[in-house]
């Protein structure tokens, strides 16, 4: 959601005033008790301001990361904070701290300039480190080797250390992070955990065939010059820079849906009112109902609009109706490059592919604080409402219980509401989710896996389906680094699947399947297909 947010402010006046906006527009959340600790840099100023933050609006703290182990860890980070004058320091600090809660919607991220950076590029797969890309001087015949050492150190001890400074919630999506943040190549985490003592040293990578090579890091501020290993797309499910789309392949017997962002028109204006700050609310409603009216919106908006199908009930109601009238047998859902939203879209979607009325949601759960207050305030007022005699404060405080997952869509005073006599789809379902699928996207995976509603093939999701959750944007007072911090929990419906998610059929891409074009997903999908053809 955070991007979508940023980029309505940005778009709202196209002037100077427009910048304004965008750094005054979203909500911000500022702690009542002052720092009033002398002595401090910037730095260990926010860095405490941000702990205070964690302490008053996180949910479940303590069991998470207990009391004493926080102060212990706090005293350090200050005290290694005290000799840092710039911001990739401070970053790396922060991501240690914030590591601990393992929670993808608490982060931290601020403008980083990096001077030198060790070349060469991994890909992560089945717990295996290869290499993906190096510097021209060297051989390409070492890509697509496996790493087994650096410095020394076996991968497997260097990935559990950089991985002490991710925000990622399960294994796969820690070394995802490993990799999208280049923490494996950049000399600020490998002397961290010891890998290098100093900038300029020497990084020797060992690999699986007894052969080594050295890496001396280059400077930033030049072409960093590496071998152009060409990434092909598969035809069929290569990404469109579209919110939502479909494809019929009669021949093949099955409809394609790329659901790439879980927005639609109903969602980007209910949105406003959470994230966006009173003053600015009509203002920003009145940008996005103009850019609505029109066949190509901006090009900021578009990316989380759909001109061709504003509404995505609309969109859905044509996909199965096309599905049905062309006795396509077999739907492919692909959720890989959805990083989130609203799950009410989502939820919609799934409205079509059953009969069932009895289906389960997550029970969903506000963590009372002040925080959760200021950004949530409908919901808050809700939960008064609920409780004359006085919220419970600093409590987590059930939201939904989840008994009916279709409760919003019939409801015919909802938004989001469908009639009951909408197309229905009876045939197999496969669901394609992965590291990429984050947030809203993540917990439609889990609906559908814990539902029994068709077959999640991939790896597990961004977000766990039981821990604490919700984008809440801020800013920290000295460094403006942007920040989120979870304010509300919840649990999926089948609790006894587990914490994290784990697909019915668990597929990696190898770099193989990179070069060749080769998508495993969709080739499983194919090959089921197939098999349920010939019987």
């Amino acid at each position: 959601m955070k991007k979508i947010i940023i980029a309505l402010l940005i778009s709202t006046l196209l002037s100077s005033c427009g910048v304004f906006l965008q750094k005054q527009g979203i909500k911000n959340y500022k702690l009542k008790e002052e720092i009033l600790q002398k002595g401090l840099n910037a730095y260990q100023y926010d860095f405490l301001y941000l702990t205070n933050l964690i302490e008053e609006g996180f949910p479940q703290l303590d069991s998470i990361l207990a009391k004493n182990e926080r102060e212990k860890q706090v005293q350090q980070i200050m005290a290694n904070l005290a000799l840092v004058d710039n911001n990739a320091d401070f970053i790396s600090q922060a991501r240690k701290y914030l590591s601990n809660l393992k929670n993808q919607h608490t982060t931290i991220s601020l403008k980083q300039e990096f001077k030198r950076v060790y070349p060469y590029v991994i890909h992560i797969s089945s717990n295996n480190w290869y290499l993906h890309n190096l510097s021209k001087q060297f051989d390409s015949l070492q890509i697509g080797k496996k790493i087994i050492k650096l410095n020394g150190i076996t991968i497997k001890d260097v990935e559990c250390s950089l991985i002490n400074y991710t925000f990622a919630e399960n294994k796969i999506n820690q070394q995802s992070e490993i990799c999208d943040e280049q923490l494996y190549n950049n000399p600020v985490y490998l002397k961290e955990i010891g890998v290098i003592k100093n900038d300029s040293d020497i990084l020797k990578l060992e690999f699986d065939d007894q052969t080594k090579i050295e890496l001396s890091p280059i400077s930033t501020k030049g072409k960093i010059d590496v071998f152009d290993v060409s990434i092909k797309e598969n035809a069929i499910t290569k990404y469109q820079n579209e919110t939502y789309l479909y494809t019929i392949n009669k021949e093949n017997n099955f409809g394609y849906l790329q659901f790439n962002e879980c927005h639609d028109k109903i969602d980007i204006l209910e949105f406003i009112e959470s994230y966006v700050k009173p003053w600015l609310k009509p203002i920003a409603k009145g940008y996005v109902k103009r850019q609505f009216k029109k066949d190509k919106p901006s090009k900021v908006i578009a990316s989380y609009y759909n001109p061709k199908y504003p509404v995505f009930k609309d969109f859905v109601w044509e996909l199965i109706d096309s599905l049905n009238n062309n006795n396509v047998e077999n739907l492919i859902i692909d959720l890989r490059n959805n990083s989130g939203g609203n799950t009410t879209l989502g939820i919609q979607l799934m409205y079509f592919l059953t009969k069932k009325d009895t289906l389960k949601g997550f029970t969903q759960y506000a963590f009372t604080s002040e925080m959760y207050k200021k950004y949530f305030e409908q919901e808050y007022r809700d939960l008064e409402k609920k409780y004359p005699g006085g919220v419970p404060q600093r409590e987590l405080v059930t939201t939904s219980s989840g008994d009916n997952l279709f409760l919003e869509i019939t409801n015919s005073t909802s938004k989001y509401f469908i009639q009951k006599n909408r197309p229905i789809f009876k045939g197999n379902i496969y669901i394609l989710a992965n590291y990429g699928t984050s947030s809203a996207a993540a917990m439609l995976t889990t609906l559908f896996q814990d539902n029994g509603i068709g077959t999640v093939i991939g790896t597990s999701v961004g977000n766990n389906p039981i821990g604490a959750t919700t984008y809440t944007p801020m800013k920290l007072p000295k460094t403006k680094a942007e920040i989120s911090i979870a304010t509300s929990y919840i649990k999926r419906p089948k609790k006894e699947n587990g914490k994290i998610q784990i697909p019915d059929i668990w597929i990696e891409y190898t770099i193989a399947d990179f070069i060749n074009g080769k998508d495993p997903y969709l080739e499983y999908v194919l090959k089921q297909i197939r098999e349920k053809s010939s019987h």
